[in-house]
């Protein structure tokens, strides 16, 4: 969750009148989103429109800047519920704000469901649709995907070097944080552990390169908080930044045992996702990938946020009983992979 941008609200107005000819009554900020801020703006005529701040930092931002826009007025176009890009008078899908650069987006109504602990049937089944729905959409918007799925690990070198010097008695930025001191004893003991396992992604990933396979557009990170239910029931996909062609198991994986969706409901999942598809090849070493990755990373992300001291006391001592719930979660992992592998290879031999 990040605070509101220091942003001359006047000028914000004034630039929506210029380029978009909308007359902004009332700003409102949208306290989510990690890399970007947002508003909801009121429009005197009573439309609402939504409002997305960026701030071009990564070096790759040059190639991938708005490169989502096209793709997401596509898939309104083929009538998925998605934010449609609205241009400006020149045409445009972004336009500057002093450092900051301006998307506007068509307002979509409803709540985020980041905050619900059980879903429903009914729900589960239209998410399963909905993500059928996006795979399917795959031949009509694949030349406006930039991005194809690498397998890269970019974040492994820096976490095996933290965790080798945790365990070797190395000086961080933390100092003597007391939180530093509490990852560095969770951790040193099971530094060859977690080294093993950094050893193990790297091969479920050359397998996962090796397979080749079925490509679709994969939205990559469809969960709760990018995905919006309305008031009749209707699924909206917010938070198209990390989009994608990769395996269908890249957004698969979220539904077949993580923190968020139990592993004893995937195959009913399954059947609703390939029924509103199609029946599709699926391999258990690649949902292992994913599972090992997105363990990897979270870890990865913590360690560097306590050896950094990055953040308040609050924020620390969060980050490090996250990285311990993290850590704990390593015998399920291999479990849900063997579950998957089960339930796919009972699926095989029934058709």
């Amino acid at each position: 969750m990040r605070g509101e941008p220091a942003i001359d609200h006047a000028a914000l107005r004034a630039l929506m009148h210029h380029r978009y000819g909308l007359d902004v009554a009332r700003l409102e900020f949208v306290p989510k989103g990690i890399d970007s801020w947002s508003y909801a703006a009121e429009v005197r005529d009573g439309s609402r429109v939504f409002l997305k701040l960026t701030e071009p930092t990564r070096p790759d931002a040059e190639r991938r800047r708005g490169a989502e826009l096209p793709l997401m007025a596509a898939l309104a176009d083929l009538g998925l519920r998605v934010p449609r890009p609205i241009a400006d008078r020149d045409g445009q899908l972004t336009v500057r704000l002093e450092r900051l650069e301006l998307t506007v987006l068509v307002y979509l109504h409803g709540r985020t469901l980041e905050d619900e602990s059980v879903w429903s049937e009914p729900l589960y089944a239209r998410v399963a649709e909905v993500m059928a729905a996006i795979h399917g959409s795959t031949e009509s918007v694949r030349h406006l995907v930039q991005r194809a799925e690498r397998y890269e690990l970019p974040f492994l070198p820096r976490l095996a070097a933290t965790v080798e010097g945790l365990a070797a008695g190395a000086s961080f930025p933390a100092g003597d944080h007391p939180t530093l001191a509490g990852l560095r004893d969770m951790l040193a003991p099971r530094a060859a552990e977690l080294l093993d396992r950094i050893v193990v992604l790297g091969t479920l990933r050359d397998g996962a390169r090796k397979r080749g396979g079925e490509t679709v557009l994969c939205h990559t990170d469809l969960w709760g908080s990018n995905l919006l239910l309305d008031e009749n029931g209707e699924l909206s996909v917010v938070d198209w930044d990390g989009a994608l062609l990769g395996p269908p198991e890249h957004d698969l994986f979220m539904f077949a045992g993580t923190g968020f969706f139990p592993a004893e409901r995937f195959g009913w999942f399954l059947d609703r996702y390939e029924r509103a598809l199609r029946p599709i090849p699926l391999d258990a070493d690649v949902f292992g990938f994913y599972f090992h990755r997105r363990n990897l990373e979270d870890i990865a992300e913590f360690v560097i946020q306590l050896t950094e001291g990055s953040g308040d006391d609050a924020d620390l001592y969060a980050a490090l009983g996250y990285t311990a719930h993290v850590i704990d979660d390593w015998p399920g992992l291999e479990k849900r992979i063997d579950a998957v592998r089960g339930l796919l290879r009972a699926r095989a031999q029934d058709r």
